[in-house]
């Protein structure tokens, strides 16, 4: 596929926002593998210096790269005692809206991050796309599923019920490879997570990203907000860099999903 301005690959980057504010729990549970780090990160909260709140840094970063990326942001209704469900925000609250305000305003896509259950209950991701909606009183139209979870029967069926154009929760977890889509029958455009913050960012992923843009591919990366801090995620903020140095010089294009996911649907 031919990419804008001729670019020879794209690096897709998004951010999935599971979380706004570091809980104790977590610094007890991290503190117990990196007593020090966590309690120099509790210095500095105490500070009034929040470690997972990192849109603002996000925001300066990609912008000297020229490039806009996708924020999906959760609305999780369960309410559960375990780590999956503790420490969620709350979507409709004055500091979450502002903020997701200022992106859409700066130019970064808003998508929707399905909440855990919402990949097979039609009702509850159509409740929780409305809510983003109307915060940002316009359409969204990209999502990801939280945690990645899918029902093959039912999900892209769903999004294409709430009006979704793009998705990209399919990843190599579910062993469809990593090139980009369109679901016919859905009318959707399916952009496969290439890379996730959550496994080690190690020199060979590095080079399986390489290989996909030396194929002329869709590079898409997944980290999360809470992760730009480099105190506690050196390796994920450097790898993150090396990513965007590497798309800066090659002269890729650089952008969000539902850029992406038009551009695609144009070309098909």
């Amino acid at each position: 596929m031919e990419w804008k301005n001729n670019a020879p690959y794209v690096l897709c980057l998004s951010h999935d926002v599971d979380r706004i504010t570091k809980q104790w729990y977590h610094y007890i549970y991290y503190g117990l593998k990196h007593p020090m780090i966590q309690f120099k990160s509790l210095v500095l909260k105490m500070k009034g210096i929040e470690p997972y709140w990192n849109f603002e840094k996000i925001i300066r970063l990609e912008k000297s790269y020229g490039a806009v990326s996708t924020f999906f942001f959760l609305n999780e209704s369960r309410r559960e005692l375990s780590a999956n469900f503790l420490g969620r925000y709350k979507i409709t609250s004055k500091r979450v809206v502002e903020i997701i305000k200022m992106l859409d305003e700066q130019g970064f896509e808003i998508g929707l991050h399905g909440s855990f259950d919402s990949y097979n209950d039609l009702e509850l991701l159509s409740k929780e796309k409305k809510v983003l909606e109307e915060i940002l009183d316009h359409q969204v139209v990209s999502t990801r599923q939280h945690h990645l979870n899918f029902d093959k029967d039912k999900t892209w069926e769903y999004h294409k019920k709430i009006g979704i154009k793009y998705d990209s929760t399919i990843g190599y977890s579910n062993k469809v490879g990593n090139e980009p889509y369109k679901r016919t029958k859905e009318n959707i455009i399916e952009i496969p997570i290439t890379v996730m913050d959550t496994v080690e960012l190690n020199q060979n992923v590095y080079e399986d990203c390489c290989r996909t843009a030396d194929n002329g591919g869709i590079v898409m990366l997944n980290f999360h907000q809470c992760h730009f801090n480099e105190l506690e995620y050196p390796e994920n903020v450097d790898f993150y860099l090396k990513m965007l140095e590497k798309a800066k010089k090659d002269g890729a294009w650089i952008t969000c999903v539902k850029d992406i996911g038009g551009w695609i649907d144009e070309q098909i």
